[in-house]
């Protein structure tokens, strides 16, 4: 009888060939080695499948039929077998010590549901790029609420306790953009975070694999702050900041349509933030320097 793992790496693939291998090599190259790997091969039409099959019984290999990142990754958390799920996109790499130091301060605290990295941003020969810090927060639904996602690395750097997980029905698949957000919103009301502050985790910026839309953007912020808010037995600390939250989202779309040059929909976007929260009305103030910072070379 096979024993169970502490950890279940779960990878969400769809044609993932360029990278793939890569990615599984680096966690079977940890130094941790009490995991699974569960390979979700989310309807690949290339040859992602022969890649997978190839590590034999180094990992589970879980066809389905495609449905998107987020039902890959449901697929995983409902296959997983760990006390510990930690997630990895099929084209980000971990460092050697990500597992190792993620255990250690999770099985040292039991308080902690949900523990994530520091993270370097690479190109895709993996040379580095910048770095994302994981920031320690006093209330991490707040900080989630009015600054985005503060989960370094996100869903490549997060590991996150199955009993803690299996409390909630997983990644939302209708946001396509946010999904990720949107589930650490919710882990944020049943857990305390932490994070690992040394940078474990390499983010592969891949030219053109995220295109930007303002107007997704918009309808998967706006769609997750209003299933958030109309989460039952709501804490009223975080219905008082209702307002400022979405006012706050509309600047961050506002900038959006601005680096699109769809002015219109930029300035109607401002207009609906003030009115929620009269106090943003200084953040417009810095939106023409930003944009002309993006136009200029790098």
């Amino acid at each position: 009888m096979s024993k169970t793992p502490l950890v279940s790496v779960v990878i969400p693939a769809y044609n993932a060939i360029r990278f793939v291998e890569t990615t599984i090599d680096g966690v079977l190259a940890q130094t941790f080695q009490d995991f699974e790997i569960l390979a979700v091969d989310d309807g690949s039409t290339d040859n992602t499948k022969e890649i997978l099959e190839a590590y034999g019984d180094k990992i589970r290999y879980l066809p389905k039929k495609n449905g998107g990142v987020s039902s890959a990754r449901n697929y995983g958390i409902e296959n997983a077998e760990g006390k510990y799920i930690a997630f990895l996109d099929a084209d980000d790499v971990w460092l050697p010590e990500k597992l190792e130091k993620q255990v250690f301060l999770m099985e040292a605290n039991e308080e902690i549901g949900l523990c994530y990295a520091a993270t370097q941003k690479v190109d895709e020969e993996l040379n580095y790029l910048s770095s994302i810090p994981a920031n320690f927060y006093e209330d991490y639904t707040e900080s989630l609420l009015l600054n985005l996602n503060i989960v370094a690395g996100s869903c490549s750097s997060a590991m996150a306790r199955r009993d803690i997980i299996s409390q909630t029905d997983g990644f939302d698949s209708k946001f396509t953009t946010y999904a990720d957000w949107e589930f650490w919103l919710r882990l944020s009301l049943l857990t305390k975070f932490a994070p690992v502050t040394e940078e474990l985790v390499k983010y592969r910026v891949v030219k053109g694999s995220m295109s930007s839309n303002p107007a997704v953007t918009k309808k998967d912020a706006l769609g997750v702050l209003e299933k958030f808010f109309d989460l039952p037995n709501l804490p009223e600390k975080y219905k008082l900041l209702k307002n400022k939250v979405f006012s706050n989202h509309l600047m961050i779309v506002a900038g959006e349509f601005l680096h699109n040059k769809n002015f219109n929909e930029s300035l109607s976007c401002i207009w609906q933030a003030v009115k929620l929260y009269p106090q943003n009305i200084t953040r417009p103030l810095g939106l023409p320097f930003r944009f002309v910072k993006r136009l200029l070379p790098n």
